[in-house]
């Protein structure tokens, strides 16, 4: 299974917990869910143009600068690596600590993963 489909499966359970009738957790589960999407659709980049995958979280970012760096993509995406920061610094309070998010926290989260899909698709012409 390619890493993009793996992170396509990831970000469609977010979105369906998202909108499940569980109580509030599942805000926090569809937000863990979505980070991982993330980072699964990084995995798509960096394993097609550097040959890498990130092996602990916290690596995603940096290879994606360094896609960056090394004009393997537009650097017009740029600011998209701020989110993977943000995912690998938080992911943990997430996955494992269980802080409570907000539907409106859990709604930017989506938001965002899914323009970071879409931005994969598109340099992968997918």
């Amino acid at each position: 299974m390619s890493d993009l489909n793996e992170a396509e499966i990831w970000f469609e359970t977010a979105k369906t917990v998202y909108r499940s009738t569980h109580g509030r957790e599942k805000y926090t589960v569809a937000v863990a869910q979505a980070i991982h999407a993330l980072i699964k659709a990084n995995d798509a980049l960096t394993v097609k143009y550097l040959g890498l995958r990130s092996k602990r979280h916290e690596d995603a970012a940096g290879q994606f600068g360094d896609l960056i760096r090394q004009n393997k993509i537009d650097s017009k995406f740029a600011d998209r690596r701020k989110l993977l920061t943000k995912a690998a610094a938080e992911k943990s309070d997430f996955d494992y600590k269980g802080v409570e998010v907000s539907k409106t926290t859990a709604s930017g989260w989506l938001r965002e993963v899914e323009r970071f899909l879409d931005m994969v698709r598109s340099i992968l012409n997918v």
